[in-house]
């Protein structure tokens, strides 16, 4: 008969150990490539938002200045006709 090398306490928690810190190791290289992927998506979706916005602040400036140009020219039409009649 072969003798079996009897495990010690001492030897199942080290091994215990030793898994958890391969657990540990692997969960930060995981953590790693998140954020990497993460700020790479923040950054492509701030230049997309920061596009859009630029866009639209654009169009609303255009509207913005025909609209005062609009209620200057009905005012200037209404003073005139009080002052020319």
């Amino acid at each position: 008969m072969t003798s079996t090398p009897e495990l010690t306490t001492r030897d199942v928690l080290q091994q215990v150990d030793r898994r958890l810190c391969l657990i540990e190791e692997d969960l930060r290289g995981l953590d790693a490539k998140v954020d990497t992927k993460i700020g790479a998506l923040d950054a492509k979706l701030d230049a997309k938002i920061d596009a859009k916005i630029g866009a639209l602040d654009a169009k609303l400036d255009s509207k913005f200045h025909l609209v005062v140009g609009l209620i200057l020219a009905s005012w200037f039409s209404m003073m005139g006709a009080f002052l020319l009649k």
